[in-house]
């Protein structure tokens, strides 16, 4: 009888704060009933590329990421990019853990998520990719990249408790973000030189439907839909910025007249020279302006009860 492939658990020790070392061995102990269980552990930024292709090399029988979004964004990139269909299973231990919440799977229950490992129960999503950086949950630039650089410099809370706090604290100081967006050739934004770029609160590009934990950024998002949802804010006063907070956890922003949607399968952005994004909450550079984003339909095959 041919000796039965093994699951991989890759860990990120840094992932959630130390969450994810904490939880390693509760992981351990809920996959030892699915059979032969392989562990490794990154210990340098970038090691998730070179883990998640040496598992699609070795034929695993899926691949558990114990981390968080940042760490599964990688992980995935590195899947999809190499053409891989390793089933890619996640167990919560990170920050935000945004992409779970769309996926649907009980990823904070180990225990329930070593059944659906076991009965090897999959489904395929999309990716989006925005320049050359892909990610699984959602991209953005301006207000959300000003709240993930202030929760780098935090140091008294965690998890979405952190996130929240650090909105708020951005709420009414920030600035804006200089942008221009183009879908299927029409201009969403003013269509005007990049020296003139007007400011926008923020945009995102959401594969998923959650996003800083506690915000239903994109409420109609769906991850196998073959689109990704685009949801343009425009500036505004202090008091209509704290109307637009208060309605995002509940997905009623996108009716304030600040704030457009579309969804497409493609967009285009021409962006301020200094602008930086980010991709399932890490941050980004993008090499060229203006730069293209794209979806990439069914691309990562997940481990999943539906």
């Amino acid at each position: 009888m041919a000796e039965q492939a093994p699951v991989r658990l890759l860990v990120n020790p840094v992932a959630g704060r130390g969450r994810a070392l904490r939880h390693l061995q509760a992981a351990r102990r809920a996959l030892a009933h699915v059979g032969p269980l392989d562990v490794v552990h990154t210990a340098a930024s970038g090691d998730e590329a070179r883990l998640a292709l040496e598992a699609a090399q070795d034929g695993v029988r899926a691949l558990v990421v114990l981390g968080g979004d940042g760490t599964v964004s990688r992980v995935a990139g590195a899947l999809v990019q190499a053409g891989a269909r390793t089933p890619l299973a996640i167990l919560r231990a990170g920050t935000g853990n945004d992409f779970v919440k769309s996926l649907g799977t009980p990823a904070g229950d180990y225990a329930a998520m070593a059944k659906l490992i076991a009965a090897g129960r999959t489904r395929s999503v999309d990716v989006g990719v925005v320049g050359d950086r892909p990610f699984v949950n959602a991209a953005g630039f301006g207000f959300d990249v000003a709240v993930l650089e202030r929760t780098t410099r935090a140091r008294w809370l965690r998890g979405d408790a952190l996130y929240v706090a650090s909105a708020l604290a951005e709420l009414f100081v920030f600035r804006g973000v200089g942008l221009r967006v183009r879908v299927a050739g029409e201009p969403l934004t003013p269509d005007v030189p990049r020296g003139a770029l007007p400011a926008h609160l923020m945009l995102v590009i959401a594969n998923g439907q959650w996003f800083g934990g506690t915000f239903r950024i994109a409420p109609t998002a769906r991850l196998d839909d073959g689109q990704l949802d685009v949801v343009l804010i425009r500036d505004a006063s202090a008091w209509r910025r704290a109307r637009l907070f208060a309605a995002a956890p509940f997905g009623r922003h996108i009716d304030a007249p600040e704030v457009e949607t579309r969804r497409a399968s493609a967009l285009t952005l021409t962006l301020a020279e200094t602008a930086v994004g980010e991709a399932d909450g890490e941050l980004f550079k993008p090499t060229r302006s203006p730069c293209s984003v794209r979806v990439l339909p069914s691309a990562l095959r997940v481990i999943s009860g539906g």
